[in-house]
């Protein structure tokens, strides 16, 4: 079964893509599924063999931290469980993939966790690419869907792992400007925790290497109620952070995500810039179905113009002052490099 993969650096608008392909009859649109198979702060799912019992185990885990956020009322819009009505009361019990994989795919994500539950614990043992894959072709059978594309926020940084899981599959890079990037990273809940875990990092006196185990084992206390439960709502969005530090991070996962991707095939990536995307939907989802294996219609290209909001592109040029918006450029300089250097491959 096609599989494809949309990466970036979260807040490039992915999620708007994957509202998108969830429109498409063909498409059985995956978002955030990796990014739920690990609890903390940070995508690390498992590539070893399981057994479907353990399979399900790591698919079906509740993310305490997450749950957590929510319960402090940090919540961010890809999470779409009916909080309120659903059959999981506690935040910090329901599973990681029913915050936003299910909920995309149904109006009853209940009910669909249900029947994969019902089917998953009884699949033998296999490598992970294996249950991986019968995972995604499972639930493509039960909504008649017959193509998958995963795409979780921030993925960028795990195409290595993406690429030993997963050899054959294809990659569609999705990108925006990056001072708009930055800009919107530093009011996003789950971009203020990579650079309050970096900032963490780098009190505690640890090396870039370190892991989110290691900072948690010796995080210093004004940490506490940022990176740890309970969660601080109103000084966690008041902890002041600089703007430069989300455009830093930006650049530094396109120009390491870019160096991954130039070792794909060049038939197994493409390009996607949000801004073009926004200006001429039509044309680029036209392309980006060709690349993924479905035919574009026009009820399609129609439906998808309605997600489209235009109104969100040059944000950093009308927002911030002519220093703030040069300084800022010049951080994620590195970034935009890379990019515009690999979109001119062919």
């Amino acid at each position: 079964m096609p599989l494809t993969f949309v990466v970036g650096t979260g807040r490039c608008g992915s999620t708007m893509l994957s509202r998108i392909l969830h429109l498409h009859p063909d498409i059985l649109s995956v978002s955030e599924f990796f990014a739920a198979l690990t609890d903390g702060f940070r995508i690390n799912f498992p590539i070893h063999e399981m057994d479907g019992e353990e399979f399900w185990a790591v698919v079906s885990a509740p993310s305490a931290d997450m749950g957590a956020l929510i319960q402090a009322g940090l919540r961010v819009p890809d999470l779409l469980y009916p909080y309120e009505s659903g059959r999981f009361k506690t935040t910090t019990d329901i599973p990681g993939i029913c915050h936003s994989t299910l909920p995309m795919l149904c109006d009853d994500p209940d009910a669909l966790f249900d029947r994969l539950a019902d089917v998953i614990p009884e699949w033998p043992k296999r490598s992970a690419t294996e249950q991986y894959q019968s995972f995604f072709a499972l639930l493509a059978e039960l909504l008649g869907r017959r193509v998958i594309v995963e795409r979780s926020g921030g993925s960028i940084s795990t195409i290595p792992r993406l690429r030993e899981l997963f050899p054959d599959a294809r990659f569609i890079h999705m990108h925006r400007d990056g001072p708009d990037c930055a800009l919107s990273m530093s009011r996003h809940v789950m971009a203020r925790v990579a650079v309050l875990t970096i900032e963490a990092r780098i009190r505690a006196g640890l090396p870039d290497s370190a892991c989110w185990e290691d900072i948690m084992a010796v995080l210093p206390e004004k940490f506490y109620g940022l990176l740890v439960p309970p969660f601080d709502k109103e000084r966690f969005m008041a902890y002041p952070m600089a703007l430069t530090s989300f455009g830093q991070v930006w650049a530094e996962l396109e120009r390491t995500g870019i160096a991954a991707l130039r070792e794909l095939p060049t038939g197994n990536r493409t390009n996607l810039r949000y801004e073009t995307l926004i200006r001429d939907h039509e044309q680029e989802l036209t392309r980006l179905g060709e690349f993924i294996g479905v035919p574009v219609t026009a009820g399609w290209l129609d439906a998808a113009g309605k997600l489209v909001d235009p109104g969100k592109s040059g944000s950093a040029q009308a927002q911030l002052s002519a220093l703030e918006l040069a300084t800022l450029q010049a951080v994620c300089a590195p970034g935009t490099q890379a990019i515009a250097e690999f979109s001119a491959l062919r």
